[in-house]
C-alpha cells in the first residue's frame, strides 16, 4: 500500500506536518535573523541539510512580518538569472511590465523598490541558493547597492540553500550574515511525531514507548527522515493483525534493528479500509463543525 493510502486508512492527514510548523528552537532563530534582515535591508542566508525545514520556517518568518515579499518562482534555480530576480520583483511589487532594455529594465526596478520600500520593507526570498550560478550570487551585491531618493539599500535578501552560496564568493559573503539550522531536539521531535501521529483530537496511534525509542534514534532529528521513519513505522505496525497503535517494536522494525515480522492475514481489501477510514474522518469533521 502507498504511504497516502496508509495514511488515509490510519486517518490521518494526507501529509504528516499539517498545519502549522511545530515551534523549534531553529524557528525562532530563523524569525529573529530575518526579522533584523529585514529591519535593517540586509543580506542573510538560510542554511541547512535537506529536510531540515529551512523554506518552512523561512515562509512563517516572513509571514509574521510586515513586508511585501518578492519571490522567483523560476524552476531550474541553475538558470536563474538577474533578468528573472527583476522580472519578480517588477512583478510582484507593481502593475508594470518589465522594460525590455537592460539599463531601461534597472531603472524600472530601482524605481519600483524605491517606491515599494518607502510603504513597507522589501524581502527578496530565493529558494535553492546553493544553485545559484556565480554570476547571479554577485549580482545580488549589485542590487542591494540600488539607491533611490537618497536611500539604500532597498530591500533583503534572504538567502535559503544547502550551503552558504554568499559565503563562497568573498564580496557577497562579507555583506551577509548567516544561520544554521541545528535540528530538531529530542523533545521537538516528540512533539512533531505525537503531533503527526494523532487522528483528529483522538489519542495518537504511536505509543510511549515508542517515541522514545524513535527520538533516540539520530535521523529523527530531520523532519525529512523523521516523517519517513513514522511513515514505515506505521506500515510496520498495519503488518500486524489486530494492531491498533504503532508499538516499541515496530519502531526498532523501522529502523533496521528487528527482523521482520509475518504479514498478517489478508483483510478487507486497502480501497475498502481507505473508504471507511475516509467516511469516518468526514463524519469526524462534521460533529466538529
Amino acid at each position: 500500500m502507498s504511504r497516502l493510502l496508509r495514511r488515509a486508512s490510519a486517518g490521518l492527514a494526507p501529509q504528516p506536518w499539517p498545519g502549522p510548523p511545530t515551534v523549534t528552537g531553529d524557528l525562532r532563530r530563523v524569525v529573529s535573523v530575518v526579522d533584523a534582515a529585514v529591519t535593517a535591508r540586509a543580506l542573510v542566508s538560510v542554511v541547512g541539510p535537506r529536510g531540515s525545514g529551512k523554506s518552512v520556517a523561512v515562509r512563517e518568518a516572513l509571514r509574521g512580518l510586515d513586508c511585501a515579499v518578492v519571490e522567483p518562482v523560476r524552476l531550474d534555480r541553475d538558470r536563474l538569472h538577474l533578468g528573472d530576480i527583476a522580472a519578480a520583483i517588477v512583478a510582484d511589487l507593481s502593475e508594470e511590465r518589465p522594460r525590455r532594455s537592460g539599463e531601461a529594465r534597472s531603472r524600472q526596478v530601482r524605481r519600483i523598490l524605491g517606491a515599494a520600500s518607502r510603504r513597507r520593507p522589501v524581502a527578496l526570498a530565493v529558494d535553492d541558493a546553493h544553485r545559484l550560478h556565480y554570476r547571479t550570487a554577485v549580482g545580488l551585491k549589485r542590487l542591494l547597492e540600488l539607491a533611490w531618493m537618497g536611500r539604500a539599500p532597498l530591500l533583503a535578501i534572504v538567502l535559503v540553500g544547502q550551503s552558504d552560496r554568499a559565503a563562497a564568493i568573498p564580496e557577497v559573503g562579507r555583506r551577509a550574515d548567516r544561520v544554521v539550522l541545528a535540528g530538531l531536539s529530542g523533545a521537538e521531535a516528540r512533539e512533531a511525531a505525537s503531533r503527526a501521529m494523532r487522528p483528529s483530537a483522538d489519542a495518537p496511534l504511536i505509543g510511549d514507548a515508542a517515541l522514545e525509542r524513535l527520538v533516540a534514534d539520530p535521523r529523527s532529528r530531520n523532519w525529512l527522515d523523521l516523517a519517513d521513519l513514522l511513515d514505515r513505522s506505521l506500515a510496520a505496525s498495519r503488518a500486524r493483525e489486530g494492531a491498533i497503535r504503532i508499538s516499541a517494536a515496530d519502531v526498532r522494525l523501522a529502523l533496521g534493528d528487528a527482523p521482520a515480522a509475518p504479514a498478517a492475514p489478508s483483510g478487507a481489501p486497502p480501497e475498502a479500509a481507505v473508504a471507511e477510514a475516509l467516511r469516518q474522518r468526514r463524519e469526524r469533521r462534521t460533529a466538529a463543525a
